[in-house]
């Protein structure tokens, strides 16, 4: 699927740039108005591809987080696991495939063969998990391809209104070959940036109200089998729940990037349950200060290094729960 991203990238890429708006940008006739706009949009549509990719690619080869080794679950409250009606909320859970406790909203994908931490799906598009630590940057990949679709689509509509007009009255003069290619390149391309900015539409509508609710999609299904009723135990209010996921800087909001801070805090959610592991210390967390709840700093952090960006973020993984620089850990999965 990483291939068929990067095909219809190179397609829109080719139609656009190459085929139309290239040419135009060069051309060199007096009084030409047309070369300059063509500019304008050879300047935007780069941004956008550039965000796209950038955004994919974090998601892509950033790891969706690893639950701590030796991590551990507190006692077991018999009242307080009785409230918890989703599966995701219990407190006190066992894997049986990694044969080790997993944190509350985690769960194992069976092809990674390993618990995800604060899990939403498997993406066959980013061949990968997405959970905590690549969620943001999944969303603004939604965000950046539905943008540059849309802006494409655009962009070529002149080209390809007039075209299709020329054909209707009938007297437009013979086409050349070249000029046959190129219209069916952005008759091709047209489309395939409609279709794919009308699916994309509905990912981020539901994905934008998962992320201010403070659920993932998996605890959305589970949350709808129990029929629960019951406020949803992780909402915070919209703004919390949103720098959950986004960070506090909002500077790094648009980017595919975590601050060390926002790593950290994301890190936490290995212990929302009150469990600890063997690297807590190492990791910037107070195994004793109480846990952290969306939007709010993490266990043992002074708040003062907002700035510092944890990596260039392609790469941020988790070595032992630990925010580091790393590979991913590879292969495809579904939730089980």
């Amino acid at each position: 699927m990483v291939l068929v991203v990067l095909g219809v990238v190179a397609l829109t890429y080719y139609t656009t740039v190459v085929l139309v708006y290239g040419p135009a940008a060069l051309d060199d006739r007096d009084n030409n108005n047309n070369a300059a706009g063509a500019w304008v949009v050879l300047a935007i549509y780069h941004v956008l591809i550039v965000m796209t990719l950038w955004s994919y690619f974090a998601c892509v080869l950033t790891d969706p987080g690893r639950v701590p080794p030796g991590w551990a679950p507190p006692p077991e409250d018999e009242e307080d696991e009785r409230v918890r009606t989703s599966n995701s909320e219990k407190r006190r859970r066992f894997c049986r495939k990694c044969t080790a406790w997993k944190p509350e909203r985690s769960h194992h994908c069976s092809v990674c063969g390993r618990c995800v931490l604060k899990m939403d799906h498997h993406c066959v598009w980013v061949a990968s998990c997405v959970g905590a630590y690549n969620y943001k940057h999944f969303i603004l990949f939604l965000l950046y391809t539905f943008a540059a679709c849309v802006f494409d689509a655009v962009a070529l509509a002149s080209t390809f209104v007039s075209y299709w007009a020329d054909v209707h009255d009938g007297s437009h003069r013979e086409k050349t070959d070249e000029e046959k290619m190129t219209m069916a390149a952005v008759f091709v391309t047209f489309f395939v940036d409609v279709a794919f900015a009308a699916s994309l539409l509905g990912f981020i509508v539901m994905h934008a109200n998962l992320n201010f609710s403070n659920m993932t999609t998996i605890e959305m299904y589970e949350k709808k089998k129990a029929r629960s009723t019951l406020p949803w135990r992780y909402d915070r209010g919209k703004r919390k729940n949103f720098t959950e996921v986004f960070g506090t800087t909002i500077a790094l909001w648009f980017l595919p990037l975590h601050s060390a801070h926002q790593m950290r805090r994301l890190l936490d959610v290995s212990r929302l349950s009150g469990g600890s592991y063997p690297r807590m210390v190492e990791d910037g967390l107070d195994p004793i200060a109480p846990v952290s709840v969306a939007g709010d700093p993490p266990r043992g952090s002074r708040g003062d290094d907002g700035e510092e960006l944890a990596a260039c973020g392609l790469c941020v993984g988790s070595r032992g729960g630990g925010v580091v620089v790393g590979k991913k850990s590879g292969g495809r999965s579904r939730d089980a």
